[in-house]
């Protein structure tokens, strides 16, 4: 019998999230794909004080110790992937090591040196060197990893095409400049620069802004649908993406959206050809496209996108880390030792 192999995915359960992608990611290649959920954690005031304090989280990692327990006796795993480092310390990885026999890996859609509390706190930026391998998405930003864990690999976002395609809306974005994404200083800070588009806002942690509407987040296709009938979508890159790219800019166009983002290398290297994607280098050019009519554009190619799949982003990585996609009858766990 042909066998699988398997991956572990620790992280927590969120709509639209890169564990999402990657398990679909792992299913499309013919992988055997466990969860473990870890995070959001509660109480929440004890995760605030500890994401400041990390040995306050010690009841976390605790919790997570108990979940790997409970895989007790399963075969041995080829990957195990940690899609955070919130409240783990060197010991826990080395537990799951030993457990699994495989390699473990941090697979970070965040920078652990970004300012957000989120992003570097619970003791994130300590553990970088307890990883066998430390997944970023830009140069930039493997370039401050590097010193702690020389095996960084730079793997790029992706698109998800079961969460991202073209769904019909509900008109209510229709002709409207939009903005998907929470909220934070330089966000703000544009939209209070550019309210006379009227933008349209969907997310989390935004200030009331005089003149500009604001709705909560949405997602899966209730996000496609908004973002395929808006007029533009904006991508206003946080600072840790500032000189690269994020999870947006290939959501946008796989939703069948007209995208307006910052001029960045990682843009023009994926979306250079892409009609309905068009890029801003200042505050006045971002103004003269939003005053633009991107129905005039030219069809979007639909093969813009061929490549940039999670399921090809999984198998870069398997390449990186010289795993094979899957077993065959001459490389089974099952075969005699000549």
């Amino acid at each position: 019998m042909m066998l699988k192999r398997s991956v572990i995915l620790i992280g927590e359960k969120a709509s639209g999230g890169l564990r999402t992608s990657l398990e679909s990611a792992f299913h499309s290649i013919d992988w055997d794909v466990e969860t473990i959920d870890y995070g959001p954690w509660s109480p929440k005031y004890v995760a605030s004080a500890a994401f400041r304090i990390p040995k306050l989280g010690i009841l976390f990692e605790l919790q997570f110790k108990n979940k790997i327990d409970e895989l007790v006796g399963k075969e041995k795993k080829d990957l195990v992937i940690f899609l955070t480092s919130s409240f783990i310390t060197f010991q826990t990885v080395e537990y799951l090591r030993k457990k699994f026999s495989s390699p473990i890996i941090c697979w970070n859609a965040d920078s652990p040196f970004d300012d957000a509390i989120s992003n570097r706190g619970a003791g994130q930026p300590r553990v970088i060197p307890a990883y066998d391998y430390y997944v970023t998405w830009s140069e930039d930003v493997a370039e401050l990893i590097m010193p702690r864990n020389p095996n960084v690999l730079v793997i790029p976002f992706a698109w998800d095409p079961n969460l991202h395609f073209p769904v019909q809306g509900t008109g209510q974005a229709a002709g409207r400049v939009v903005f998907v994404g929470s909220g934070n200083r330089e966000r703000v800070e544009l939209i209070e620069r550019i309210k006379r588009f009227e933008p349209l806002i969907f997310g989390n942690q935004w200030p009331e802004i005089k003149g500009v509407e604001v709705k909560p987040a949405i997602y899966g296709e209730t996000m496609a649908g908004i973002v395929g009938e808006a007029k533009w979508n904006l991508n206003i890159l946080r600072r840790q993406n500032e000189n690269s790219h994020n999870m947006r800019t290939f959501e946008v166009p796989g939703c069948g959206g007209n995208q307006v983002t910052k001029l960045t290398k990682d843009h023009v290297r994926f979306l250079g050809k892409d009609t309905r994607t068009k890029f801003y280098g200042s505050l006045s050019e971002l103004c003269d496209l939003l005053d633009t009519n991107p129905d005039k554009l030219s069809p979007r190619d639909r093969n813009v996108l061929d490549g940039h799949t999670y399921s090809d982003r999984v198998r870069e990585l398997l390449k990186l880390v010289n795993i094979s996609d899957s077993y065959n009858e001459n490389n089974s766990r099952n075969s005699p030792t000549e």
